[in-house]
């Protein structure tokens, strides 16, 4: 049944007081009960509500006949107040009406009692009787506490339908465990049932009300996953509106790549682990290019094959640094703003150079978008674009270039496009650190793993030993460059920096050198920094008696 008519029946449904009873069942976390609240709220704002009083109650753990029957007076409310709720106020006026329909004997028996939940079993008991010509919904019936009974539930709303004047909605999850006792009975309770099954496109249009841009957006992006579950889809929403403001100043391209990633995203992590056919988080952001055909073939069980189909059909074909900074938000729930902006600015000036009428995004069409036999027109146009753009690509789109040129036999241009790329960012270190670049694992061609290391160390060492000691010393953090340098350093130089120590510098620096042989398990290069300390200790050591005893305090005894 489609959401319109479940809109038009639920309009008759609480325009008329007629006492009624209505059911209306679906998958869980399809938006029943968010679709009830929005259309109740959209009555009530145009006045279309019959009944005064309203009350919602979600029977999760409700164990007693007397708790639900409480449960039901503690939440009523006026109807102005629907979209409001109940609170502690609302539950005061309750009982304060109710009071005052005592007998004044009765008043002073009760007067000094504060006005808490169940005060006694009288005033429960009494506020019970005071429910009348009232609506009700009831929700989660399946999730109901063990000691209850549906047939006893059922019994109640036929109770206070009959006998009290009142409407009832009961919404429940179809399918569940814990109904056969309300399939059993709901013949002699149950007026109308119906089926909310709506389409993702519906469901779209439920959880995105905003007139915007972005809430447009997800109404065309989510239901080409098929996403109908409303929690995911308001998940999908909050992270969206959280991470606008922060991309308000670069280019629409980028926002556009922000919404279609979150979307998948966000769907992979929460729906993967129930649906098989749903690829999980890690899978969809580990897609290199042999996702594309290009470089080492895909070994892919039928499971695996479908998660590829399901990203093609979404246009979703690569990920970037930027997608995985949008990734770990989902995984955190929330943005880290320092990450976030470095990689919106790289990724935004690739956007803006991508406009350029050779770009390199552009130069790849000739590659995805023809079967024409255009070896040699591929080969130029990207070739020729990656030269105009190379301060825009990344490690793995160089990568992915030079594994396609070696593939189609020009070997020599790609180790050209290799010098280029590293010619033109010298300046740019951190470009060649594939221990944190290499996101998917499928740099592998040779020629760039030797290039890039070589490059990587030739800029790491261009700081001093005593530099990186200067900022490490006494400290418990580093980074794989300060290995780089001390393990560079040499025996000789490790003598002479020790030798011009003085004063404070000389035990915090000495000791942070050979902190690295007391690992549980030093990689080769802790070991070598700790090996050369040693050595450069040993030679000062051997110089004089002095000298001798001064480095025995570090535990070398020559």
């Amino acid at each position: 049944m489609s959401i319109e008519i479940i809109k038009q029946q639920i309009n008759k449904f609480v325009s008329h007081d007629t006492p009624e009873v209505i059911a209306i069942k679906g998958e869980w976390g399809v938006g029943k009960t968010y679709a009830w609240n929005t259309f109740l709220s959209d009555a009530q704002k145009e006045n279309r509500v019959a009944l005064k009083k309203y009350s919602y109650v979600s029977m999760f753990g409700i164990n007693s006949l007397d708790a639900f029957k409480y449960a039901i007076f503690e939440n009523v409310i006026d109807r102005e107040l629907i979209g409001v709720g109940a609170n502690v106020e609302t539950f005061k006026q309750n009982t304060s009406s109710l009071l005052e329909k005592l007998t004044r004997k009765s008043f002073m028996i009760f007067k000094d009692v504060s006005v808490l939940k169940g005060i006694t079993p009288a005033i429960e008991s009494l506020s019970f009787l005071s429910l009348s010509q009232t609506l009700i919904c009831i929700d989660d019936l399946e999730r109901k506490g063990r000691a209850l009974d549906i047939k006893d539930i059922l019994g109640l709303i036929s109770l206070l339908k009959e006998q009290r004047k009142c409407k009832f909605i009961i919404l429940l999850n179809d399918g569940e465990d814990g109904l056969e006792e309300y399939s059993k009975y709901k013949e002699k309770v149950i007026d109308l049932e119906m089926l909310f099954a709506p389409t993702a496109d519906e469901c779209a249009e439920i959880a995105f009300q905003k007139n915007s841009y972005e809430s447009n957006k997800l109404k065309e992006l989510t239901p080409k996953l098929g996403i109908k579950n409303i929690r995911v889809l308001k998940k999908i929403e909050k992270l969206v509106d959280l991470s606008i403001p922060l991309a308000s100043s670069y280019e629409q391209e980028l926002r556009d790549q922000l919404i279609h990633s979150l979307v998948l995203f966000t769907y992979c992590h929460y729906c993967s682990k129930n649906v098989q056919d749903i690829p999980p988080l890690e899978f969809t952001t580990h897609l290199g290019y042999n996702f594309l055909g290009i470089g080492a073939a895909q070994d892919d069980n039928e499971e695996k094959k479908k998660w590829r189909s399901l990203l093609h059909s979404y246009n979703y074909n690569h990920t970037d640094s930027f997608d995985l900074v949008l990734a770990e938000s989902i995984r955190a729930g929330y943005f880290i703003e320092e990450d976030f902006e470095r990689e919106a600015e790289k990724k935004n000036g690739e956007i803006i150079a991508s406009r350029s009428l050779g770009s390199f995004k552009e130069s790849w069409n000739l590659y995805h978008e023809t079967f024409d036999n255009n070896t040699d027109e591929v080969i130029s146009g990207i070739y020729e674009s990656f030269k105009k753009n190379t301060k825009y690509i990344s490690t793995n789109d160089l990568n992915g270039t030079v594994t396609l040129f070696r593939q189609l036999g020009e070997d020599k241009k790609a180790s050209e496009i290799i010098d280029i790329y590293i010619r033109e960012r010298m300046d740019e270190k951190k470009s060649f650190d594939l221990a944190s670049n290499n996101f998917f694992g499928d740099v592998i061609d040779p020629e760039i793993v030797h290039r890039f290391n070589d490059t990587y160390k030739e800029l790491s060492t261009k700081e001093s030993a005593k530099q990186v000691l200067e900022r490490i010393a006494g400290k418990n953090g580093w980074n794989e460059n300060d290995i780089v340098v001390l393990a560079s350093t040499t025996t000789d130089e490790y003598y002479n920096l020790f030798k011009s120590l003085q004063g404070e510098h000389i035990y915090p620096y000495i000791n942070t050198c050979l902190q690295f042989n007391r690992f549980v398990a030093p990689s080769d290069q802790h070991k070598e920094i700790a090996e050369k300390a040693i050595e450069a200790l040993k030679k000062i050591a051997a110089e004089s008696e002095i000298n001798r005893l001064r480095v025995r305090k570090f535990g070398i005894d020559v």
